[in-house]
């Protein structure tokens, strides 16, 4: 099917999983039957995300806890102290397979989230919850799709009513990603003057990261390089240091990929990472233990009832993004992933995520409580930056890490921003800007902002009344347009509420995708 299929259900009003508010969380919603990952990529910029097939878009000036999408440029990430520890305990524990000492006394403490749960150590930063205190972020806190009867859609039957236009849609996909983002026109508004400023004296001679791997330095290296420093410090320094002393101011820092890298074969451990497609017949061959995995993560860290499979399928291994690989592509594809991690041979995290064309996006994490003391989630979120910059190396549009929503008025989800350098979307403009703490300060005094200071910007894909008749439709198996659509059926019942959808998704979208007509 080359087509994207949406079943569209306006507004929505449902319990909000943050503030635990009943009927205030406001959002628009839809079904997607397929989708292609680049409508998918046009849609989270614009504020929607995924929930298995349900497709959501939260109204944050209406709703009580405003949502922000928020990114991450993989290929400018900076490592903190607080990383840097997390990644160390994990080599050790590799290395020798024993427990930090601190880690066998002091209970972890979780930072919930919408697509996993972020552990830090006890007191490592504020905001943290406490484990078995009521959670936010589990995968039912998001809004659900509501129980309301839609169409069945035979997609072949779809393919085999519309061979021209179907064919037309192939050609276009076969190739998407030649073509230049649409989104590079909102990249260039990412940061206004005022913050580009703030963030060009804070880095002022710093080298940005280039997203390429540097050579790993030996242990013997960094343990010389130490103590050459110690003597310089004193007044003792060799011939070599005095003759070259840019040598050592220009040892770099060691990168995410370093510190992966850092295994030997005499670990007591393996980690090992499998990327499995949803469809794939690996990912089926391994149903039954990341079920397993799934059912004790919710168990413990949500305090959920135990569930069906079929939940577990519905949010986490159906989704609507067509599996698409392009000659210029990853060598993985486009679509729905788990990537999935092996200690030795048990798994002990899963993560869901979508790779897409411009961003490896983050739907869920779960694992194994038993380990809580690595803080898999953050090790989660730092393992995925890396897969990004990985996959930047062949796709250089790749190059950003997509955290789901950045929720301020929620202090236990303000952890996301932790991340440097995160953007946040405008929610009315569409156009990027980097989360400073003047933004977090305007945020304090009012839950919903609109970032753009321009007041006169506008959305560049804006979707105007006019626009309504090329909106293409998808009626009785046959692809129209609305304005043929009215031409064979008279018929102007539903005109408000495809203006409406027309104004959610996008011009493009709007005369690239299918809504169906009932």
């Amino acid at each position: 099917m080359e087509f994207t299929i949406n079943h569209y259900y306006s507004k929505q009003n449902s319990r909000c999983g943050y503030c635990k508010g009943a009927k205030c969380s406001v959002s628009h919603g839809m079904h997607a039957y397929t989708m292609f990952p680049q409508d998918y990529q046009e849609l989270i910029d614009r504020g929607w995300r995924r929930s298995g097939l349900y497709c959501y878009k939260p109204l944050n000036n209406e709703t009580c806890c405003p949502c922000y999408t928020i990114k991450c440029d993989a290929l400018e990430f900076k490592l903190t102290k607080s990383h840097k520890k997390i990644l160390k305990r994990m080599a050790r524990f590799l290395r020798d397979g024993k427990k930090d000492k601190i880690e066998e006394t002091v209970a972890p403490t979780v930072i919930n989230k919408d697509c996993d749960e972020m552990e830090e150590d006890a007191g490592a930063s504020g905001g943290d919850e406490v484990k078995g205190s009521e959670s936010v972020g589990g995968i039912r806190d998001e809004p659900q799709e509501p129980n309301l009867p839609i169409s069945t859609v035979d997609l072949a039957a779809v393919a085999a009513a519309n061979v021209e236009k179907h064919e037309a849609a192939r050609q276009e996909n076969e190739h998407f990603d030649d073509q230049t983002p649409f989104t590079s026109q909102r990249d260039e508004t990412a940061v206004d003057s005022k913050s580009a400023e703030k963030v060009g004296s804070q880095d002022s001679g710093k080298k940005p990261h280039d997203g390429t791997n540097l050579p790993r330095k030996k242990a013997k290296i960094m343990r010389l390089e130490r103590r050459q420093a110690k003597l310089a410090a004193k007044g003792v320094a060799n011939a070599e240091e005095k003759s070259a002393p840019s040598k050592k101011s220009a040892s770099k820092e060691k990168t995410l990929a370093d510190f992966f890298a850092d295994v030997s074969p005499n670990d007591k451990h393996t980690l090992e990472f499998k990327l499995l497609h949803v469809k794939s017949q690996q990912f089926k061959d391994t149903l039954k233990s990341t079920y397993a995995l799934y059912q004790k993560y919710q168990t413990r860290i949500h305090n959920d009832p135990p569930t069906h499979i079929s939940e577990y399928l519905e949010f986490l291994q159906q989704s609507p993004l067509k599996y698409t690989k392009t000659r210029d592509g990853p060598s993985a594809g486009y679509g729905s992933f788990h990537q999935q991690y092996w200690l030795d041979d048990k798994l002990i995290a899963v993560a869901v995520i979508d790779i897409l064309p411009y961003c490896v996006s983050s739907v869920y994490f779960f694992y194994d409580p038993d380990y809580s003391f690595l803080s898999l989630g953050t090790y989660g979120s730092l393992r995925e930056i890396e897969l990004v910059q990985q996959l930047a190396k062949k796709v250089p549009a790749l190059k950003y890490y997509y955290m789901g929503f950045y929720i301020h008025s929620c202090s236990k989800m303000r952890y996301k921003g932790r991340l440097v350098p995160s953007y946040l979307l405008c929610p009315e403009a569409y156009t990027w800007h980097l989360l400073t703490d003047e933004i977090r300060t305007k945020l304090d005094q009012h839950k919903y902002q609109r970032f753009n200071p321009n007041s006169d910007a506008k959305d560049v894909d804006i979707f105007e009344d006019t626009d309504l008749n090329d909106v293409v439709l998808l009626y009785d198996n046959t692809y129209l347009t609305y304005r043929q659509y009215i031409q064979i059926t008279g018929d102007h019942d539903d005109r408000d509420l495809i203006l409406e959808y027309g104004k959610l998704v996008g011009k493009s979208l709007a005369h690239r995708m299918l809504y169906v007509k009932t």
